[in-house]
């Protein structure tokens, strides 16, 4: 009960938190059938969130069975259809991980039943563009279920991609894609350790294919400033939040797949010029996005800015507080890169759900229930302000190219001509 219960309050802090959310190929996931979902970690748990509230069907996954160590805690996460996992490293030795044969249990029922579980098949979570060597716990889930249930027609196991712009910051895009799924009987004969091997190797390769991958993390910097160009040159429409479209992962994979390509000579003469490019945006005080989109602004823009100010400043200051208390929690409580966007999206959920309770308890105190639509109103004008406030950046950063000298311009429109030869060529 509790899970629906969230799942709609998750929804829409999903809807506000991201500005984008590529959900693509989801018809992928057999209908009626038995069903594991293999998906990259590079946050704490913002995947398992997105997933929950966009999968069209209800999702169970496993989580780290510390997190269950106190009984209350074990409870909640239960009744959001999380299912413990022990690893040695986060208990105090085998006692912990004798636990896991309960949830092994859990997990074949489940599945024998026709439920989805996802799975993180990395064991571990990392801010990064890679993919990490998968884990064994996924083989035994998938052919225990099938030992335990011999006439069960089939279980399969669906690669998912999940692929963050910026895994720390809120209003950025994510990118979600689920490829073909594998028919576990194709692999399973006798559960012997080489079909388990062959089973991982074949999920690796699939995972990949939905995954932006930068082979080393040497070239992270210049794959971030690669990448940067290439979508400050997209024209994306802003609604709607969610898009059954997987083109910009296709783009980004070539982007990567370019960078990893790139003799080593070449590497290097490209991440000079990626390098001097960034230090000269720096002096003159603007980012790419300026001249990517440089143009003067027209009447229209200007007409929004202006009557758009007076809403936008109501709705930053009415959501300022819970705002300002989640942000200060993310950046003075969580150390791990890792947790902090998950951490931040949580903390503002929870914190803007008290908030609207609290007007919810003024207004039927006072029963003056106009309060509460003037407190819904407003809430809506914070949305609005979001839209606002990042339109006027991008504003002001272009009147700020603008007013550079035309040879300072033109020097930088070169620099940036320069790199992006380097990018394949469907992103010019």
């Amino acid at each position: 009960m509790l899970y629906y219960l969230v799942r709609p309050i998750a929804r829409l802090g999903t809807y506000v938190f991201f500005r984008k959310i590529y959900f693509a190929n989801e018809d992928r996931v057999p209908r009626n059938k038995s069903v594991i979902l293999a998906i990259n970690h590079p946050t704490g748990f913002m995947e398992p969130i997105i997933m929950a509230v966009l999968l069209s069907k209800p999702l169970h996954f496993l989580v780290r069975g510390d997190f269950f160590s106190k009984k209350i805690y074990g409870s909640l996460l239960r009744a959001l259809h999380m299912i413990p996992i022990f690893r040695m490293r986060d208990t105090t030795g085998f006692s912990g991980v004798k636990s896991n044969f309960s949830t092994f249990e859990a997990c074949y029922a489940g599945l024998k039943e026709g439920k989805i579980i996802m799975i993180f098949p990395e064991g571990r979570t990392e801010l990064e563009k890679r993919l990490r060597p998968l884990q064994r716990g996924l083989v035994r889930i998938a052919f225990g279920t099938l030992e335990r249930y011999p006439d069960l027609e089939d279980l399969y196991v669906v690669p998912v991609g999940v692929n963050f712009t910026d895994g720390e910051q809120a209003r950025s895009e994510v990118m979600i894609n689920f490829g073909e799924p594998l028919s576990t009987r194709t692999f399973y004969q006798t559960g012997a350790v080489t079909e388990g091997d062959a089973l991982l190797e074949a999920l690796a390769t699939a995972m990949a294919k939905n995954i932006v991958i930068v082979e080393d993390a040497a070239d992270d910097e210049l794959a971030e400033t690669l990448l940067t160009l290439d979508r400050n040159e997209r024209r994306e429409k802003i609604f709607p939040v969610i898009a059954a479209d997987a083109a910009c992962l296709w783009r980004e994979k070539a982007i990567a797949t370019r960078i990893n390509e790139l003799p080593g000579a070449e590497k290097e003469d490209v991440k000079m010029k990626a390098s001097a490019y960034q230090k000269a945006l720096k002096a003159a005080g603007i980012n790419d996005r300026a001249l990517a989109k440089s143009q003067k602004s027209g009447v229209g823009e200007l007409l929004f800015l202006i009557l758009g100010c007076l809403p936008a400043w109501i709705g930053r200051a009415f959501c300022f507080l819970p705002a300002q208390l989640a942000q200060y929690i993310k950046a003075k409580r969580v150390r791990r890169l890792e947790y902090k966007l998950p951490v931040w999206a949580g903390v503002s959920w929870g914190m803007f759900l008290v908030y609207y309770l609290l007007w919810l308890l003024i207004a039927g105190l006072s029963g003056q229930w106009l309060i509460l639509l003037i407190a819904v109103c407003l809430g809506g004008l914070g949305y609005f302000g979001l839209y606002y406030f990042e339109y006027y950046a991008h504003w002001s950063n272009a009147r700020r190219f603008q007013r550079l000298s035309s040879a300072q311009q033109a020097a930088l429109q070169q620099q940036r001509a320069l790199l992006t030869t380097s990018l394949p060529p469907f992103t010019q």
